[in-house]
């Protein structure tokens, strides 16, 4: 660190990228403690205007403003005009007063005039390759462009895509240890573009989904097998209950404890008292067949005709990534509640608002071959159902991190829906047909 210090120290005013000013703001700056950007200005006549004895050392600790002051006076192509360039100057600063030290003043400045300017111009340092990464993860960035790819897989697939813009912020947490702040955002590997892995949009619309349980939490098994067909079953908790059912196991209270387990942290169905004694007073197969029947499938006849959706089997969803092509800076204050005060910023580099993505899913009903048509045709109208309606959920709730703060919120803009069917099925309200 001390190294690091010595390089920067040397000639600060070689700092000029956004990267290198961060890191002259967390490594080099030393705050004089108790002071505030107010200690630099002075008001008249209720118009604030730098302080002339401290001018020089406002300058000398924040060089940056320096050249902000130049970039002024450059603009006016007038040098005799400096005194009004350092006014307004000073116009800019009275908006930090509410700063509560001068440690927060730096990555303020830098979220509001530098990135926020420019974030049209600038969005980081891989732009300019979103293109290229979409091509490559086979993201559309046409609708049309599904048409072709859905009729090539098995009838009845279908694909939804959206276009999105985010109401609020978005955060999830990159595992790069080494970076010049925090909470650095997820990126792709290679490119460094922000993004949502498919991984992620995947839990995101499982947590939407298990939503709809809440509606009538003992009266929904088509849903369950929906979502089952949907996101696949692979838990320990599945796998106990399969191989109970198919007697390749005789531990009958792991398989009373599993399903317990499975309604709860899996599908998020509220366990209660009487559930729970129903469970306890399962004393053989046959009684914990007819429970499952009761509670999570009608299909289940008996123990060897255990159905496709509760075997361990992959999703029929594939969902892709999404990239976006701008970043900023959130800066979180907790503040003391006896003194009513923050005193540690913590900072996030996010996506910010109005950053637009797109959405694609692929459903592929490859379990369905045997099916009978109008059974395979009456599934996949179901879970197409579904995830509209989870995504209706998911786009209030948000994606990412920090969502309790209402960051990840996103509206849709155009959505369609591709299906390989010769418009057999009805598609949900308020979508549109490729």
């Amino acid at each position: 660190m001390a190294k690091y210090d010595a390089l920067i120290e040397i000639n600060p005013d070689k700092v000029e990228s956004l990267s290198e000013y961060i890191a002259y703001c967390k490594f080099c700056f030393k705050p004089k403690s108790g002071k505030e950007i107010s200690y630099y200005l002075v008001k008249n006549n209720r118009e604030w205007y730098l302080n002339e004895d401290r001018k020089s050392a406002l300058f000398n600790e924040f060089k940056f403003l320096k050249r902000e002051l130049e970039s002024y006076e450059e603009s006016k192509n007038n040098k005799n005009k400096k005194e009004e360039c350092e006014n307004q100057l000073a116009k800019k600063l009275k908006d930090y007063k509410s700063d509560e030290t001068l440690k927060d003043f730096p990555l303020n400045w830098l979220k509001n005039e530098i990135i926020k300017s420019k974030i049209k111009q600038r969005s980081f340092e891989g732009d300019g390759n979103i293109k290229r990464i979409k091509q490559i993860s086979n993201i559309c960035e046409n609708p049309e462009n599904l048409k072709n790819y859905i009729h090539n897989l098995p009838k009845y697939s279908f694909a939804i895509w959206f276009k999105f813009k985010l109401k609020a912020p978005y955060f999830s947490k990159d595992d790069d240890e080494f970076y010049i702040i925090q909470n650095p955002i997820l990126k792709e590997t290679n490119f460094k573009a922000p993004m949502v892995r498919g991984s992620g949009w995947k839990g995101a619309l499982a947590h939407a989904f298990r939503e709809l349980f809440k509606e009538d939490p003992y009266n929904n098994k088509n849903k369950i097998e929906s979502f089952l067909r949907i996101f696949g079953a692979g838990s320990e908790s599945i796998k106990a209950i399969e191989s109970y059912l198919l007697e390749k196991s005789k531990n009958l209270n792991e398989a009373k404890d599993k399903i317990l387990e499975f309604m709860l942290f899996e599908l998020g169905i509220k366990v209660n008292k009487e559930l729970i004694e129903k469970v306890n007073d399962i004393s053989n197969i046959e009684n914990f067949r007819d429970f499952l029947k009761n509670y999570l499938t009608e299909k289940l006849e008996n123990a060897q005709d255990l159905p496709q959706e509760f075997k361990t089997h992959k999703g029929r969803a594939v969902f892709y990534p999404t990239y976006f092509d701008k970043l900023s800076l959130e800066i979180i204050n907790p503040h003391d509640r006896k003194k009513r005060a923050g005193k540690n910023p913590i900072h996030y580099e996010v996506v910010p608002k109005e950053t637009e993505g797109i959405f694609q899913l692929i459903y592929i009903p490859f379990d369905g071959i045997l099916k009978p048509e109008e059974k395979l045709k009456k599934d996949v109208k179901m879970d197409l159902d579904n995830i509209c309606e989870a995504i209706g959920k998911l786009q209030k709730r948000g994606i990412g991190a920090k969502t309790k703060l209402g960051w990840g919120r996103f509206e849709i803009i155009n959505k369609k829906v591709c299906i390989n069917d010769n418009d057999e099925i009805s598609i949900c309200k308020g979508w549109e047909r490729c």
